[in-house]
């Protein structure tokens, strides 16, 4: 039964995680007087790269959800990485230069830790529902 599972594409759990994740990784912006004017940025910033992350997905989804602790701590160090670069790019090495687009890369790094630790653990939680 697990088995069977396993070879389906969670696409529901996907966005699922994205969303929880964006909404609990921007929770501590919303007490802020700016909360709302950097959510809409945030999320104009995060689309592509949800759309990058969806069709990789798409693509090894079986070899994920086997093992999706190990493919979510993989993606968010990848990304992590991705965001250093791109920090390092566009602000010349400096935080004094820091540019718009590498402020939104490191503020949505709190959304994209909830939605790898969200992802995971809502498959586990479905496959010990589908085992019992």
């Amino acid at each position: 039964m697990n088995d069977s599972f396993l070879r389906e594409p969670q696409v529901e759990l996907f966005f699922q995680a994205y969303f929880i994740g964006l909404a609990l990784g921007h929770l501590a912006f919303f007490f802020d007087d700016i909360g709302f004017m950097v959510f809409i940025p945030k999320f104009n910033v995060s689309l592509p790269i949800v759309f990058v992350l969806f069709v990789f997905y798409r693509v090894k989804y079986i070899e994920i959800n086997s093992r999706p602790f190990l493919w979510s701590s993989i993606i968010f160090t990848v990304i992590l990485l991705l965001i250093v670069a791109a920090f390092l790019l566009l602000s010349g090495g400096s935080i004094q230069r820091l540019t718009l687009l590498a402020f939104f890369l490191i503020i949505s790094m709190p959304s994209i830790l909830v939605a790898c630790i969200y992802f995971p653990v809502m498959i586990r939680l479905r496959l010990r529902k589908k085992a019992v």
